[in-house]
């Protein structure tokens, strides 16, 4: 796979000229990134992703296209356009020539990206591009089905309940004996689950919740690689 296929998704999300007014951006408060906006209003279109969003929701409203910027900046702070080499996004395959595959990827990012609460789900995102496109831990569809996921945690409460979902995972797999897995059961039975119920990244209990909405739910395959590859370097 040649380095031009890598580029054709890369390139489009950002370019390694700039790389540093995005740095720049991350480091800005929202007042003055709200200046740049009120400011550079040329000098953004001039950006290629942002064309995008000028186009579309940035013209309309500063705050939001600042808060937009912000959240970007993050995500762009997780992928490093030099690290990509020729080999990578393999998972790609020939779908890498494919323009509506590259425009799907790409919109589908930015959208997600606009609508996440925070800066944080936008790194996570970040990293999970980079996992996906660099590494190949997770496959396109993979990829597009946790931008749902991001979306649906808790922004506050979410990745530390992932955490102990994962904890509690791992306390089981090594539980030696039935009266330790009973014992660890009900620890983990008292995980309220609710930050990351419509998150796609458990297996819920039957009918939803129990009573009290407490307790049941345990981490599916898909939250124990999200967490593995994307939120333990991520959220410590």
């Amino acid at each position: 796979m040649s380095n031009k296929k890598n580029n054709s998704l890369v390139s489009r999300l950002v370019s390694k000229d700039t790389k540093e007014f995005w740095a720049d951006i991350s480091e800005m408060s929202l007042d003055n990134v709200l200046e740049t906006v009120a400011k550079d209003q040329e000098l953004l279109r001039d950006i290629p992703i942002i064309k995008w969003v000028c186009t579309s929701i940035s013209v309309k409203n500063s705050i939001q296209s600042a808060a937009f910027m912000k959240k970007y900046s993050s995500f762009i702070g997780q992928v490093d356009l030099e690290s990509f080499t020729e080999n990578d996004m393999a998972l790609l395959g020939d779908a890498v020539d494919v323009s509506s595959v590259t425009d799907e990827i790409i919109e589908n990012t930015m959208v997600y990206i606009d609508r996440y609460h925070n800066e944080m789900k936008a790194k996570l995102l970040g990293r999970l591009f980079v996992e996906t496109f660099k590494f190949n831990r997770f496959t396109v569809r993979e990829y597009n089905s946790l931008l749902f996921s991001i979306e649906q945690i808790h922004p506050f409460e979410g990745l530390e309940t992932l955490k102990e979902f994962y904890n509690y995972k791992t306390r089981m797999d090594a539980a030696s004996s039935e009266e330790e897995r009973r014992s660890v059961w009900a620890e983990g039975a008292e995980i309220d689950f609710q930050s990351l119920a419509m998150s796609g990244l458990l297996r819920l209990p039957s009918g939803g919740a129990y009573a009290g909405n407490l307790g049941g739910a345990f981490i599916n395959d898909k939250g124990v690689k999200f967490y593995e590859f994307v939120v333990r370097d991520i959220v410590h």
